[in-house]
């Protein structure tokens, strides 16, 4: 499939995400995807600059995508997400701070991120465990490519309903 084809399907997917999304952080966390989205092609995180979102930065996560065997390492792991999971994951990899996450959304949603350049968006019981269980979460994982093509960082934002 052909950059720009992927590009529309991922705008198209994160609109119809935005229309779902229940949060008002997460509303404008995608609108503000979709305002830096080049259309031609999967943006990158030379796209992204944090400090235009400032009220989504405690919910946010950014992984690298490491491939074959697929891992993720956190470049950023927000405060929010930091309290929830009772640890600080910077600089670590997923399956270290969760031991046996191969099998959990939490590492099948980005891969599944990382294979389509497509966005994956859930609201409901986390499938992990995490401070407030009882809980639900929002949360979105969206791709970023430094060619526009193959996604090597995912951007992910988390919204633990139990923070309010």
């Amino acid at each position: 499939m052909s950059k720009s084809a992927i590009s529309q399907k991922n705008i198209d997917e994160v609109v119809r995400i935005r229309d779902q999304a229940v949060d008002r952080r997460m509303v404008s966390f995608l609108d503000y995807y979709l305002k830096i989205h080049p259309r031609s092609h999967l943006p990158g995180r030379s796209d992204f600059d944090p400090f235009d979102i400032p009220n989504c930065l405690p919910h946010l996560a950014l992984v690298d995508v490491e491939r074959d065997p697929y891992r993720f390492r956190y470049r950023v792991m927000g405060t929010s997400l930091t309290f929830n999971i009772e640890q600080e994951g910077t600089g670590k990899y997923l399956d270290e701070i969760i031991p046996g996450v191969e099998s959990e959304f939490p590492f099948l949603d980005r891969v599944a991120v990382a294979k389509t350049g497509l966005p994956i968006y859930r609201i409901g019981e986390g499938s992990i465990s995490f401070r407030s269980d009882f809980a639900d979460l929002e949360r979105v994982h969206l791709p970023l490519a430094s060619d526009g093509e193959t996604v090597d960082m995912v951007l992910s934002m988390y919204i633990y309903f139990s923070d309010e």
